[in-house]
This record gives C-alpha cells, sequence and structure tokens, in this order.
C-alpha cells in the first residue's frame, strides 16, 4: 500500500513518513500543494496524509481537487483545530481530521 505524506513541516513529514513505514506503507511524499497534486496522479496512493498549511496551493485546494477526480481516502493532519476549518474540510470530502 502506498500513502502520500503533504506537509510543508520537513521534520513532521518525516516522522509521519517513518511511522507508516514501520507499518508496511510505501512513502510519497510531497512539501507543497502543487507537487502533492502531481505525486497524487502519478503514484495513485492508497492514503493521503493532508496538512492545510501548504505553499503554492493550501490543504483546502489540494483536498478539492482529489475529490473532483477520485475518492482516495484523505486524512488531515493539520494544527489548525478551529471547527470551522474541521467542518469545511470534511463538507469537502476528507475522510478525517486529527488536530
Amino acid at each position: 500500500m502506498k500513502a502520500l505524506v503533504v506537509d510543508d513541516d520537513l521534520a513532521l513529514a518525516d516522522v509521519v513518513s517513518f511511522t507508516l513505514r514501520k507499518a508496511g506503507y510505501e512513502v510519497i511524499m510531497a512539501h507543497d500543494g502543487l507537487v502533492a497534486l502531481d505525486r497524487w496522479r502519478s503514484e495513485t496512493p492508497d492514503i493521503i496524509i493532508l496538512d492545510l498549511n501548504l505553499p503554492k496551493l493550501d490543504g483546502l485546494g489540494v483536498c478539492r481537487q482529489i475529490r473532483a477526480q477520485a475518492d482516495t481516502p484523505i486524512v488531515v493532519l493539520s494544527v489548525r483545530g478551529e471547527e470551522n476549518d474541521i467542518v469545511a474540510m470534511l463538507q469537502l470530502g476528507a475522510d478525517d481530521y486529527i488536530v
């Protein structure tokens, strides 16, 4: 199984990637929203771990574009814990939201 980890915080992305590898996932990383979309298209991951605060295209835009084309599971992992952020992402089609 493949996981796409999308986060501009390199240290956090490394920790999440390490954990997923230990669980048996092949991990692909992206550090901005545009690269995330490119990697999603080329690698067809089984799950996406997505941050909201990304350069070039934020997590909302990434989620919106993926949901327009596929139902790949998306788990948002973000420091933004405001109710409106959580509701917006779930309404866009994120499968879960972890603060």
